[in-house]
This record gives structure tokens, C-alpha cells and sequence, in this order.
């Protein structure tokens, strides 16, 4: 797929790393997946981060620009390394084990970041680049230099013991929409002491639009006014795996929102697309073969 006229412009801020499966290393990080997969669906797409001043550093930034992805905003950090994370398939399901003290902890506000985001439609953020307060305050300005129409996704990948409270509450205070997976309902549940956590997002904090993934059995979508539900699409392969799959429902969700497509349209083709990359191997297969 090629960026369309007038294409959206969708901004990720976070993580770029590499995966280590056991196979091989992968191109990874979920602000790193979302922005190509917002690529891939026709926007124009730029990520924020930091990589190290080292061999994996330079071919992350090398990889991602050949896939698309505009990399002008990718920090090179003198001190701290490009950051990787230990992937593990256990039953069918990821588990992470994610390196600290690395480059993308250290993403920091640069004045030349001023343009970008002044002409932002998509800001998709998460809680692991909030990790430190660095990280929080930079996005924090950022969010303040997009228009107020801006689409603020806050995917928020709750990765334990990283997601504290402070850090999920300090993520949700600058998001217009979230998106959560089933399990991480379960953590805010417990955390926040909140049976019903949709009902509690978009009735207490404010937030405008809450998508639930729940893997092979869909999503579901909720504002204030509607509630719907999509059972999900069947897998074209069993070779892939979900690694990814999530950043590319939050890519496909907020693009449709961004383009003012009616919320059932949202919600299919958001799962739609994430049946897509969860039938290959990867945080990043190509989608060349992709139709709506």
C-alpha cells in the first residue's frame, strides 16, 4: 500500500527495539509496529524515539525507513543502548522480558519536533516510554503542540512492573481514546478498584472512545453513546503468531476515527487488519497482500 493524498498524518512516540524470538531477531516495539502499520494503511507515518549510538541502532533506524516509516524524529543516544526485548511464545501467547536503562527511555523534546507535531491528526502513545519521568514529561509537551483535534490513542501496553498506577494514571489524564487488551481490564480492575473499568474510563476520566481487544474473539468499541461488538475474523495461516497484532488494531482504529468512518466501519476493519498480522510471523509482516 502507498501513503494517500492528503494522507493523515500519524505520529507514534516510544519504543523501537528489536525482538529476540527464538528464531531470530525481529524489527519491533509497539510505537515502532503502529507507525508501520499506519504506513501500511495509507498514512503518512513518523515515529518519535531513541536507539543507541551501536550496530543494532543503526539497523533499526536503516530497517524501519525502508519500510516506510519516517525516522527523522529517532534520537541517537551516545550512552544508552538500542533496546531489546526477550520474546518467548508460551501456548500460543508472548512473553516479554524487556531490557531497562535503554536508549528509548531517554526520548527527549527537541525544538525541530515543534512542526511535527503542530500538523499531527494522530498522536498513538503508550505507558512503557512514561517509564521514567523524562519520558513522561516529553510526551507530555508534545501532546501540548498538537492541535486540539488531534486523535490521542493512549495503547496503553501494560507491561508489569513497569505500568504502575502513577504511570497508567499519568497516561490516561492525556488521552482522548484508549485501547486495552482483556487482560489489562483485568489489571486496571484490580488496581483501581473498578468493576466495570470501560464505564469507569469514559464516565470518570474523560476519555471520548474505549476499544477491549480479546484476540481471536474480537473487540469491542464503546463511547458514551454506542457499544458494539465484532466477533473477530478467522486466521488465513497458522504460522503467525499475535506478536504485533494489537499496534495494528490501534494503527487501522485510529486511521478510520481520523478519517471519520462510521464506528462499526472502525471496528471491523480495525479487526480485520489485526487478523492480518496475527496470521504471520512478527511484529512487522509486510502487507503488500492486504485488502480492505
Amino acid at each position: 500500500m502507498t501513503t494517500e493524498p492528503h494522507a493523515p498524518r500519524f505520529i507514534a512516540w516510544g519504543e523501537l527495539l528489536w525482538d529476540l524470538f527464538p528464531d531470530r531477531p525481529r524489527l519491533g516495539g509497539a510505537a515502532a509496529n503502529a507507525a508501520y502499520h499506519a504506513h501500511c494503511l495509507g498514512a503518512e507515518a513518523l515515529l518519535v524515539s531513541r536507539v543507541g549510538k551501536d550496530e543494532l541502532g543503526l539497523r533499526a533506524r536503516s530497517e524501519l525507513s525502508a519500510r516506510g516509516v519516517d525516522v527523522r524524529a529517532i534520537q541517537i543516544d551516545d550512552a544508552a543502548p538500542t533496546g531489546t526485548v526477550n520474546v518467548e511464545l508460551v501456548d500460543g501467547e508472548p512473553r516479554y522480558r524487556i531490557a531497562t536503562s535503554v536508549a528509548w527511555d531517554r526520548i527527549a523534546w527537541q525544538p525541530e519536533l515543534d512542526e511535527i507535531f503542530d500538523q499531527a491528526n494522530v498522536i498513538c502513545f503508550g505507558t512503557l516510554a512514561q517509564r521514567s519521568p523524562l519520558g513522561f514529561d516529553a510526551i507530555e509537551h508534545a501532546l501540548s503542540r498538537a492541535p486540539k483535534t488531534a486523535l490521542r490513542l493512549c495503547d496503553l501496553n501494560v507491561r508489569e512492573p513497569f505500568a504502575t498506577p502513577k504511570i497508567v494514571e499519568r497516561a490516561l489524564s492525556l488521552a482522548s481514546a484508549v485501547k486495552l487488551n482483556e487482560n489489562e481490564v483485568a489489571t486496571l480492575s484490580r488496581s483501581f478498584g473498578q468493576k466495570d473499568v470501560t464505564r469507569w474510563l469514559l464516565e470518570e476520566r474523560g476519555i471520548e472512545l474505549v476499544a477491549v481487544t480479546r484476540g481471536a474473539r474480537g473487540a469491542a468499541l464503546s463511547t458514551k453513546r454506542e457499544q458494539l461488538e465484532h466477533p473477530g475474523f478467522p486466521l488465513s495461516s497458522t504460522n503467525g503468531d499475535p506478536v504485533g497484532a494489537g499496534d495494528a488494531f490501534s494503527a487501522a482504529l485510529s486511521l478510520e476515527l481520523c478519517r471519520k468512518s462510521p464506528l462499526d466501519v472502525c471496528l471491523e476493519r480495525a479487526n480485520r487488519y489485526a487478523a492480518h498480522v496475527a496470521s504471520r510471523a512478527g511484529g512487522m509482516p509486510s502487507a503488500t497482500d492486504y485488502k480492505y
